[in-house]
């Protein structure tokens, strides 16, 4: 079964984030959360699992817990919401390099609004829906600024399956927290937006979501993805931060 790794772990120098020489390797500069994960040797313009606060901050802390890379945001607005962020890698199929997001809000107010969203996206042509169904995951085609499809869970984004297709981005909301789901693009780029929280968040509630991200090869790119969304939707819900 697919899981969270275990054995990848980061360096933290200020503000950026690493991990090194392992596999999957990647880079993230905390201090710009929205730019979000960027993969090396996997090729141009790919972003994971980016966290758009809706304001500008820098982390209040950050810290590594074994794989786990975890920050806290609050941005000086209105909101007063409180953002924390873990991203973690996952095991995935050979060729494939899979990470994780679980992100969770709080508020010092009464009540305030919660939406957050989680950004990817890469250099790209097509896209389509990903549904999990009893018989297997059926994909259908997606088209920026469509309405996503009511039990869509999952947006696969590429570039066809020729010898110069670049490599496919799988990205999966867990069933349990899926809000709304857009694409957009911006030149030749797909960006991938995944709205979590959208209802009121009041003082002393935690709302907590995952998202997770995967790079991989065109050819067949379909059935990887099925089975990381499938062992996605399958995994326990997190006990922490």
């Amino acid at each position: 079964m697919t899981h969270p790794s275990a054995t990848v772990g980061w360096t933290l120098t200020g503000t950026v984030a690493s991990t090194g020489a392992s596999t999957p390797a990647a880079t993230l500069d905390l201090a710009t959360p929205a730019a979000g994960l960027e993969p090396a040797g996997l090729g141009r313009g790919i972003r994971l699992l980016g966290v758009d606060l809706r304001g500008s901050c820098g982390p209040l802390e950050r810290w590594i817990r074994g794989a786990d890379l975890i920050a806290v945001y609050e941005p000086d607005d209105p909101r007063r919401l409180r953002a924390t962020a873990l991203w973690r890698p996952w095991t995935a199929p050979t060729g494939v390099a899979a990470w994780e997001l679980l992100l969770s809000a709080q508020t010092a107010l009464v009540s305030s609004d919660s939406a957050l969203a989680v950004v990817s996206e890469a250099v790209a042509t097509e896209a389509a829906w990903g549904e999990g169904t009893a018989a297997g995951w059926r994909w259908t085609r997606a088209e920026p600024g469509q309405p996503r499809p009511a039990r869509a869970t999952s947006v696969l984004v590429r570039s066809g399956d020729g010898a110069d297709a670049r490599p496919s981005l799988l990205v999966a909301v867990h069933p349990d927290d899926v809000r709304h789901i857009d694409i957009d693009r911006a030149g030749d780029l797909l960006r991938v937006r995944c709205w979590l929280f959208s209802t009121a968040i009041e003082k002393g509630q935690l709302f907590r979501s995952r998202v997770l991200a995967a790079v991989g090869p065109a050819r067949d790119d379909e059935a990887w993805a099925g089975g990381l969304g499938s062992a996605f939707a399958a995994a326990p819900p997190p006990l922490t931060t």
